[in-house]
C-alpha cells in the first residue's frame, strides 16, 4: 500500500509540474496586468509542497534505510526556500525572472538524469532527452547573460512553456519505455534456457 501511494505521490508531482510551468509561462506571456507577487506566493507554496511530498516519499519508500538517500534533506530544503520566498514575496517578485530561470535549469538538470537513465537500460532515446536538456541549459545561460529587461521577461516566460511541453513529454515518455523495458524483463525471465 505505501508504495503503491508513493508511486502515485511521484506520478502527480512528475506530471503536475509541467503543467504549473506551462500555465505560469503562458499567464506571464498574455496577461499583461499580472501580479507577479501573487505568482511570488505561489512558487512558494509550490515549494513547499514538493518539499513535504518529497518528505512524505522518504518516510513512505522507507528510505531512511538507505545511507545515500536524501529525499528528506531535499524535501526540508524546498519546504524552507519555498517558506523564505512566500515571506519575501516582494523581493522574489521583482526578481521573478531569475527564480523562474533557475526553475528551468532544475528540470533541465532532472531531464539530463532522464538521459543518464534512459542510456543505463540501453535506450537510444537518451540521445533526443540529453540535447533536448542541453538546449534548456543553453537557454537558461542565455537568460542570466544575454538578455535585458522586457527582452529576458519574454524569452524566459517562452522557454518556461517549451520547458513544460518538453517535461510532460518526457515524462510520458519515461513512463513508456520503462514499462515496456520491465515488460521484456518479465518475458525474457519466462524464456526457457
Amino acid at each position: 500500500m505505501n508504495k503503491k501511494l508513493s508511486k502515485d505521490l511521484s506520478a502527480v508531482f512528475t506530471f503536475l509540474f509541467p503543467v504549473i510551468y506551462i500555465v505560469l509561462g503562458l499567464l506571464l506571456l498574455v496577461v499583461d496586468e499580472i501580479n507577479t507577487k501573487v505568482f511570488a506566493y505561489l512558487l512558494g507554496m509550490a515549494a513547499m509542497v514538493l518539499g513535504a511530498a518529497l518528505i512524505i516519499q522518504y518516510f513512505l519508500r522507507r528510505q531512511y534505510l538507505d545511507v545515500h538517500a536524501y529525499g528528506f534533506a531535499l524535501g526540508a530544503f524546498a519546504a524552507v526556500i519555498g517558506f523564505c520566498i512566500m515571506l519575501e514575496s516582494d523581493a522574489i517578485a521583482d526578481s521573478l525572472t531569475i527564480v523562474l530561470n533557475l526553475c528551468i535549469m532544475l528540470t533541465s538538470l532532472i531531464k539530463v538524469q532522464n538521459a543518464i537513465q534512459l542510456r543505463c537500460i540501453k535506450s537510444v532515446m537518451w540521445i533526443p532527452v540529453l540535447v533536448v536538456s542541453c538546449i534548456f541549459l543553453l537557454c537558461t545561460v542565455l537568460i542570466a547573460t544575454v538578455f535585458e529587461d522586457e527582452a529576458r521577461d519574454i524569452f524566459t516566460y517562452v522557454v518556461l512553456i517549451c520547458d513544460g511541453l518538453a517535461s510532460f513529454a518526457n515524462a510520458i515518455m519515461l513512463r513508456i519505455i520503462f514499462r515496456l523495458k520491465a515488460t521484456e524483463g518479465v518475458s525474457n525471465a519466462m524464456e526457457p534456457v
